[in-house]
């Protein structure tokens, strides 16, 4: 109750309508958006959605485009970008190990981070040279998706675990059969430390996925590597498992201080 009541204390509208609208405009189908398409899509009031992007283009992280009428993001976010990737040291860890996998197994290495209970983006990558997967930073994904995902959807909570599955907003949707088939395999996965996906998810497409543990061994993280099921024989990923197994550790040591 007292907790309900201190988030209640700090929610601040304008702040999380602006956050809402920038989150928007950052994916594909709504990135030249039209103010009646975000307030429709925000559920907002198209005057407070006017304001809204009337100050955010003054700070420079809306742009109006006269020509089309249209909202997309502003260049002040390139700059902020920037200066995100610089002061978060975690990134220039991980970053030579996903460039180092990536050139190992010709494929495409990521970096995944929780965003929420429920959904994760990718916010760094190293792209095979020759015939890779190609992805967009920033994507974003339910936690119940993929090798990436369901390395984070192990180290939840079980109740909550079984919520996000019924919820089915991701990729795919479960059955109690096997929600309950699930739940063994991400045991396994905890226990061997990498997971293997082959057209499950996304027809054509493999994934080998290992979970980042930091202080606590709590993991908003997990890296993995991506590849066309026509080019990797899934057989052959196992021995990559053990390559992003053995990358996650070390990369965990450095996140915890170990090393």
């Amino acid at each position: 109750m007292n907790q309900a009541k201190e988030k209640q204390k700090y929610n601040v509208p304008a702040l999380e309508n602006a956050f809402s609208i920038l989150r928007l405009l950052s994916r594909n189908r709504f990135k030249e958006s039209t103010i009646t398409e975000i307030s429709n899509a925000l559920n907002l009031n198209p005057a407070t959605c006017y304001r809204l992007l009337r100050v955010m283009e003054e700070m420079a992280v809306v742009r109006y485009m006269e020509d089309k009428k249209r909202y997309t993001l502003g260049p002040y976010l390139v700059v902020l970008g920037e200066r995100a990737k610089e002061h978060l040291d975690y990134l220039l860890i991980i970053q030579p190990y996903l460039e180092r996998l990536a050139k190992d197994t010709q494929m495409t290495a990521i970096l995944v981070n929780k965003i929420n209970d429920r959904k994760l983006a990718i916010v760094s990558k190293a792209e095979a040279s020759d015939f890779g997967v190609t992805v967009s930073v920033g994507r974003h994904f339910s936690i119940s998706d993929g090798s990436f995902g369901l390395c984070l959807l192990a180290y939840l909570d079980k109740e909550k675990r079984k919520d996000i599955l019924h919820a089915g907003t991701g990729l795919k949707t479960y059955t109690e059969t096997e929600i309950e088939a699930m739940e063994k395999e991400l045991d396994t996965l905890k226990k061997r430390g990498y997971h293997i996906t082959y057209g499950e998810y996304v027809k054509g497409l493999c994934g080998i996925a290992a979970p980042l543990l930091t202080h606590g061994d709590k993991v908003e993280m997990s890296i993995e590597l991506i590849g066309f099921t026509s080019r990797h024989d899934k057989a052959d990923l196992e021995g990559k498992g053990l390559l992003i197994k053995e990358a996650a550790m070390e990369i965990s040591r450095k996140l915890k201080g170990d090393e």
